[in-house]
């Protein structure tokens, strides 16, 4: 686990930057869990002292982080803390609902390993919502490339494209991947218009494909395979019958013939 970036990410939550940024990641996993249920969700990671999980209608939520401080107080009051290492999970086999990854797979030593365990802990048909900084996002690029910020500089960002691939791999089914609006600046009074010009691009980019949004959102579906039962579809099968004749011994006839 990147413990770097992990601390890294939790200061830089709480500069004016860093909470321009959560509050829009936040409006989209707020819109992404609010109509996924089950028994038990799951979070995996705290980047930051707010709970992304806050909106989600399931009763038991269990937050596993590798350190828990005073600010998990501000959680939902219901949830529920493991202290555990994200690169030795420990939950049950089939036990999850819904496992929500918030800037995980980019503070894990092998993002693959971490989706094949969160595969093994989810039920059948249970949902992954993912959420990660868009490497092509403009907030992030102009921290990354222009202002040499060493958070995103050192960082390993993850392409969705490659995080949908491994899902895909592993037998998931894409349901739903959103972008935030594209903010290079932070502004959080007022929209003005240089903001509101830059939206309006970013709205025609992406329907191009072109995303430059600074987090993305990504749910997708543990697909469930429903072989089909040849049990009850399985009859003899209809031999054409032989003309009723009577069987004729091949000794016998030798035998004649030589007498």
């Amino acid at each position: 686990m990147n413990q770097g970036f992990q601390q890294a990410l939790s200061q830089w939550a709480l500069t004016q930057n860093g909470r321009a940024v959560f509050e829009q990641e936040k409006m989209l996993l707020d819109d992404a869990i609010k109509n996924l249920f089950g028994y038990y969700c799951v979070q995996l990671g705290a980047p930051t002292l707010e709970s992304v999980m806050s909106e989600s209608r399931i009763q038991y939520k269990v937050l596993v982080a590798s350190e828990l401080t005073e600010g998990g107080k501000e959680f939902d009051p219901h949830c529920h803390f493991i202290k555990a290492d994200l690169d030795y999970l420990p939950i049950a086999k089939d036990s999850a609902d819904v496992v929500v990854l918030p800037h995980t797979l980019e503070v894990a030593a092998d993002p693959y390993y971490l989706l094949r365990q969160v595969d093994a802990m989810l039920r059948p048909e249970g949902h992954i919502v993912v959420t990660g900084f868009n490497p092509y996002g403009c907030l992030v690029m102009r921290f990354r490339w222009f202002k040499k910020a060493p958070l995103f500089r050192e960082a390993q960002l993850e392409h969705l494209s490659q995080i949908k691939m491994w899902l895909e791999v592993l037998g998931y089914d894409i349901q739903l991947q959103r972008y935030s609006t594209v903010t290079c600046f932070a502004q959080r009074e007022q929209k003005t218009r240089r903001v509101a010009l830059l939206e309006w691009v970013e709205k025609r980019l992406s329907k191009l494909g072109l995303q430059f949004g600074n987090v993305y959102c990504l749910v997708a579906k543990k697909r469930v395979d429903s072989p089909t039962l040849v049990g009850a579809k399985w009859h003899m099968p209809r031999w054409r019958l032989m003309p009723n004749k009577r069987p004729v011994s091949v000794a016998r006839n030798q035998r004649s013939k030589g007498g």
